[in-house]
C-alpha cells in the first residue's frame, strides 16, 4: 500500500478543512510548492493535490497547480471541481498523473468525451459519502446517490482507480472507518485509494493488513500535526 500525502489548496494557501466545511479550516503553508518539495524528499511517491477553491465555485489554484507539476519530480493526481474536458486535457498535458472527477462521472457525454481526450487510466473517480450517500458541489450536498450503485455504475465504463472519502472523518483524526471500507473487497477490477480519518501509524497497520485490497492510502491532517513522520509511515507499508 502507498501512503499518499494530501495537498489541499484554498485561496492560494495549504489548508485542512474538517468534514469539508471551510468554516473549520487551518492553514498550514503560503507556500503550496515548498509544501511539495518537502513532502518529495521526506520519500513521497505521489501526491493528492485538490482544489477546494475550484470545488466550491471560487477563483481556482490552476497556476500553483503547474507550478508544482512542473518544478516538482513526483507522480500528483489532481481533483477538485474538473467539470470541463479543456482542465482535464490540461491537467494531464502539464503532467498530472491522474484527474480526479466526481458524480461528473454520470454524464455519459462528458465521460465519452474525456476517454476521447486522454487515457482511462489516468482518470480516477472520487467516491465522495457524506452520512451514506454521494456529496455532490464540493461537498457541499448529499445526493440520493448510493455508493456501491455509484461505483458498479463507473465501473462498468471501464473506470480503474476509485478514490473513496469519508467527509465524516475527513481532517478529524477520528480514525479509519474499516468497516465501510470492507465492504468495497469486492470491487476486484479496480484500484481503490483511501481517504479520510488516518490519525496513526496504527490506522495505517490496520489498513495494509486488514483491507489488503486497498492501492493507496492519502493522508493530510495526521502529518500535518505531526501524528507520525512521512518516512516512519512509509517504512511500515513497505514492511
Amino acid at each position: 500500500m502507498v501512503i499518499i500525502p494530501a495537498i489541499d489548496l484554498y485561496d492560494g494557501k495549504v489548508v485542512r478543512f474538517v468534514k469539508g466545511d471551510p468554516l473549520l479550516s487551518t492553514v498550514y503553508s503560503d507556500n503550496p510548492l515548498d509544501v511539495a518539495k518537502s513532502f518529495k524528499q521526506e520519500g513521497a511517491s505521489m501526491l493528492h493535490i485538490v482544489d477546494l477553491s475550484a470545488a466550491l465555485g471560487e477563483a481556482d489554484n490552476l497556476k500553483i497547480v503547474e507550478r508544482i507539476l512542473n518544478e516538482v519530480d513526483i507522480k500528483v493526481e489532481v481533483g477538485g471541481g474538473i467539470r470541463s474536458i479543456d482542465i482535464a486535457v490540461k491537467l494531464v498535458s502539464l503532467g498530472a498523473e491522474r484527474i480526479v472527477i466526481g458524480t461528473k462521472s454520470l454524464d455519459d457525454n462528458f465521460l465519452k468525451n474525456l476517454t476521447a481526450s486522454i487515457d482511462i487510466k489516468k482518470i480516477a473517480v472520487g467516491v465522495d459519502v457524506k452520512e451514506g450517500r454521494l456529496a455532490t458541489k464540493g461537498w457541499k450536498e448529499k445526493s440520493a446517490l448510493e455508493p456501491m450503485s455509484f461505483i458498479e455504475n463507473i465501473i462498468s465504463k471501464g473506470i480503474k482507480w476509485i478514490i473513496y472519502t469519508d467527509i465524516s472523518r475527513d481532517g478529524t483524526l477520528s480514525g479509519v472507518n474499516l468497516a465501510a471500507l470492507s465492504e468495497f473487497s469486492r470491487f476486484k477490477s479496480i484500484n481503490f485509494i483511501a481517504s479520510g480519518g488516518v490519525s496513526s501509524l496504527e490506522d495505517l497497520k490496520n489498513l495494509k493488513e486488514k483491507l489488503p485490497f486497498v492501492w493507496g492510502c492519502i493522508c493530510g491532517k495526521a502529518l500535518y500535526d505531526g501524528k507520525f513522520k512521512l518516512k516512519e509511515a512509509i517504512s511500515i507499508l513497505k514492511g
